[in-house]
């Protein structure tokens, strides 16, 4: 008898074995299964949560999702049309035919069909245009025409052809007289609206084969979300710009509660990876390890026979790190790949380059020292002294140890470098954020909770400054004056909606700028969306 796993929407899967994302369970998902009617998937794309879902993965996809909320593939695959530039340049009644669509779907704008004949062609995109195929159905409707008449229609318009479009408007009138359904001039009105509304207009077969393909991932997402993140993460580096996408990942995985960690050596992954229901970057993640370092270490290990978890950090040292090249170390050091021998990444550093400056055999000599798991390094290399060495490189070691003794800058990492260093080899800070480096205790809400909580007033957040857009009020007291919308980011996640109204804009404008770290003081939005910023002002480091 089968055995199912079944969500909190409902969506059951059969129990086949064991996986990375659930520790006993393995899904096997057949396409033809998958819930369309899930409210899991369906909330997760009506809150704008599609970062890595096809079609909707751009900061106006997320947008726009989150306003039009669709609840059906019908819905989705008008959310991909009008997302395309030519509904999003169309503009009507000083509004574009995208905001006119999500206006009418949200009841905040009445809907009409231009003529009632034209009802059951746009009932279900609320009375616009949207896809190609709406206008060969309504010269069907309205003048008979067949499939092929109505393809020709459909090519005229989208080649621009004059002449062409001439004689399918004198075949589109007269089938009209023909079916009698509307009078001449509104025949006229009607093949008008279809010769402007089809310049911007999508084609429907792609925008359902789409809406599915994005329905599909969304579903992925909401239901087994760290092997669709770990998934997306490792195709980053094809992306045009991979480090702001592994950026935008990470950060949205840890919305969702998502852990995902540095590198770890002792996992030996090449890529990006599920381990105890934690996301691990893969060594060749980190720039300046590729593949061919990889092999490098694999390759040690197996010829050696060493199991890579039992290795001291000297042993590392001796039997791994000084054998590949010092670009990668340092990066594998730098990273936090090493980070579970509970050292600071400098004082790793500053002993990976003095043990390094060592000869090949004065490494071998070391060895037994090393063995020793209670020596330091100043002991490995005061033994090593005892060893056959001659007179040159005691000097050079006892001016090795002079340093261990007195290092020449302090061994302690701050938190500005371990964010740079990530954000430089990783392509986003995971274990700190520039924020660690100031005093706010005072805060009581960070970018993932002000998304979550239902406090509205006195809200207190830091954030570094990514992204200031000013723009001019239509309305208000002071119509023109300048205002800004600000996007936010902490170690837990972005808020791209804190906004400084004119009268707040003019006294905190020179705090607010790209990179600076600030304190901002006020309430949401009456949609909840958006921080209302009151007072904003630098935290002390």
């Amino acid at each position: 008898m089968s055995e199912y796993y079944t969500f909190d929407c409902g969506c059951k899967f059969e129990i086949t074995g064991s996986n990375l994302e659930f520790p006993r369970i393995q899904f096997e998902p057949k396409l033809e299964k998958i819930n369309l009617e899930c409210s899991k998937t369906w909330d997760l794309i009506s809150s704008g949560n599609t970062k890595g879902c096809f079609q909707l993965e751009s900061r106006l996809g997320q947008s726009m999702a989150k306003r039009l909320k669709p609840r059906n593939i019908e819905q989705l695959s008008a959310l991909i049309s009008i997302l395309r530039p030519g509904c999003l340049e169309a503009i009507r009644d000083g509004k574009t035919v995208s905001n006119h669509y999500i206006d009418k779907k949200n009841g905040q704008e009445s809907v009409d069909y231009y003529h009632p004949i034209l009802k059951s062609v746009l009932e279900k995109t609320y009375g616009e245009m949207i896809y190609q195929e709406q206008a060969m159905e309504i010269s069907r409707v309205v003048s008979g025409f067949n499939l092929q008449e109505a393809d020709v229609l459909r090519k005229a318009i989208g080649k621009k052809k004059a002449d062409l479009m001439a004689e399918v408007k004198t075949s589109f009138l007269e089938g009209a007289k023909k079916i009698n359904e509307v009078d001449v001039e509104t025949a006229e009105e009607i093949f008008g609206w279809i010769e402007k509304s089809q310049r911007y207009s999508f084609n429907k077969s792609h925008a359902v084969s789409y809406a599915m393909n994005a329905y599909l991932s969304a579903f992925t997402k909401a239901h087994f979300p760290r092997v669709f993140f770990a998934s997306y993460l490792k195709f980053a580096k094809d992306k045009i710009d991979p480090q702001q996408e592994i950026k935008e990942l990470v950060r949205n995985a840890n919305e969702m509660d998502i852990n995902i960690q540095t590198p770890d050596i002792r996992n030996l992954n090449e890529l990006f990876a599920i381990k105890d229901r934690k996301i691990f970057f893969g060594l060749t993640d980190i720039k300046g390890l590729g593949k061919s370092v990889y092999k490098k270490i694999l390759e040690i290990l197996e010829k050696d026979k060493i199991d890579i978890k039992s290795l001291s950090w000297y042993d590392m040292l001796n039997k791994v790190l000084c054998k590949i090249n010092t670009t990668a170390t340092k990066a594998i050091i730098s990273c936090g790949a090493l980070d579970y021998f509970k050292m600071s990444r400098t004082k790793m550093l500053f002993e990976y380059e003095i043990f390094n400056t060592l000869t090949k055999k004065e490494m071998e000599k070391c060895q037994e020292a090393i063995s020793n798991k209670d020596n330091n390094l100043k002991q490995i290399l005061t033994e090593l002294l005892t060893k056959r060495v001659n007179v040159k490189r005691k000097e050079i070691i006892n001016n090795l140890i002079t340093s261990i003794n007195k290092p020449p800058y302090s061994l302690t990492d701050k938190i500005e470098w371990l964010s740079d260093s990530e954000n430089s080899l990783l392509g986003t800070s995971i274990t700190c954020s520039k924020l660690d480096s100031y005093k706010i205790e005072m805060t009581n809400t960070n970018c993932k909770d002000f998304k979550r909580t239902y406090k509205t007033d006195d809200i207190i957040l830091a954030a570094e400054v990514v992204g200031v857009n000013v723009t001019k009020t239509k309305n208000g007291k002071n119509p023109g004056a300048e205002m800004a919308f600000i996007t936010g980011e902490d170690q837990y996640g972005l808020l791209d909606s804190i906004i400084l109204f004119p009268e707040t804009w003019t006294s905190y404008r020179t705090h607010v700028f790209e990179g600076n770290v600030l304190i901002f003081t006020g309430k949401k939005s009456k949609n909840k969306d958006s921080l209302i910023v009151e007072k904003c002002f630098i935290p002390k480091p």
